[in-house]
Protein backbone atom coordinates (compact mmCIF):
# COMPACT_ATOMS: atom_id res chain seq x y z
CA UNK A 1 0.00 0.00 0.00
CA UNK A 2 2.61 2.21 1.22
CA UNK A 3 4.48 1.86 -2.62
CA UNK A 4 1.32 2.67 -4.23
CA UNK A 5 0.74 6.09 -2.26
CA UNK A 6 4.69 6.88 -3.22
CA UNK A 7 4.09 5.99 -6.75
CA UNK A 8 0.82 8.02 -6.55
CA UNK A 9 2.52 11.10 -5.32
CA UNK A 10 5.34 11.29 -7.29
CA UNK A 11 2.76 10.55 -10.27
CA UNK A 12 0.81 13.69 -9.24
CA UNK A 13 3.42 16.33 -8.56
CA UNK A 14 4.98 15.39 -12.05
CA UNK A 15 1.47 15.55 -13.16
CA UNK A 16 1.24 19.00 -11.73
CA UNK A 17 4.78 19.76 -13.28
CA UNK A 18 3.89 18.98 -16.74
CA UNK A 19 0.92 21.20 -16.87
CA UNK A 20 2.72 23.81 -15.06
CA UNK A 21 5.67 23.59 -18.07
CA UNK A 22 2.85 23.34 -20.30
CA UNK A 23 1.18 26.29 -19.62
CA UNK A 24 4.67 28.44 -19.38
CA UNK A 25 5.69 26.76 -22.82
CA UNK A 26 2.34 27.30 -24.91
CA UNK A 27 1.08 30.47 -23.22
CA UNK A 28 3.18 32.44 -21.47
CA UNK A 29 6.20 32.30 -23.07
CA UNK A 30 5.40 33.03 -26.36
CA UNK A 31 3.85 35.94 -24.94
CA UNK A 32 7.30 36.94 -23.32
CA UNK A 33 8.87 36.66 -26.64
CA UNK A 34 6.43 39.03 -28.45
CA UNK A 35 6.31 41.46 -25.30
CA UNK A 36 9.86 41.48 -24.72
CA UNK A 37 12.53 40.73 -28.19
CA UNK A 38 15.41 41.14 -26.24
CA UNK A 39 14.73 37.44 -24.22
CA UNK A 40 14.14 35.58 -27.50
CA UNK A 41 17.47 36.75 -28.02
CA UNK A 42 18.88 36.15 -24.46
CA UNK A 43 17.63 32.28 -24.75
CA UNK A 44 19.36 32.23 -27.76
CA UNK A 45 22.73 33.63 -26.75
CA UNK A 46 23.35 32.79 -23.24
CA UNK A 47 24.45 29.63 -22.39
CA UNK A 48 23.61 29.37 -18.79
CA UNK A 49 20.21 29.59 -18.87
CA UNK A 50 19.97 26.78 -21.52
CA UNK A 51 22.19 24.76 -19.27
CA UNK A 52 19.96 25.53 -15.96
CA UNK A 53 16.88 24.48 -17.56
CA UNK A 54 18.70 21.07 -18.89
CA UNK A 55 20.01 20.75 -15.41
CA UNK A 56 16.57 20.76 -13.59
CA UNK A 57 14.92 18.56 -16.44
CA UNK A 58 17.92 15.57 -15.45
CA UNK A 59 17.58 16.77 -11.58
CA UNK A 60 13.12 15.90 -11.91
CA UNK A 61 14.33 12.00 -14.03
CA UNK A 62 16.45 11.78 -11.07
CA UNK A 63 14.27 12.44 -8.03
CA UNK A 64 11.35 10.24 -9.91
CA UNK A 65 14.07 7.37 -10.12
CA UNK A 66 15.19 7.79 -6.34
CA UNK A 67 11.52 7.72 -5.46
CA UNK A 68 10.86 4.94 -7.51
CA UNK A 69 14.04 3.11 -5.84
CA UNK A 70 13.06 3.87 -2.27
CA UNK A 71 9.39 2.86 -3.27
CA UNK A 72 10.71 -0.48 -4.46
CA UNK A 73 12.57 -1.11 -0.97
CA UNK A 74 10.17 0.22 1.71
CA UNK A 75 10.27 1.91 4.37
CA UNK A 76 13.63 1.15 5.61
CA UNK A 77 15.33 3.63 3.61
Amino acid sequence: MARLVAYLGVASVGFVIGILIYVIGVLILPWLIQTFPSIAQLLASNRQIIEALLSGFIGSILSVVIAYYWASRGSEF
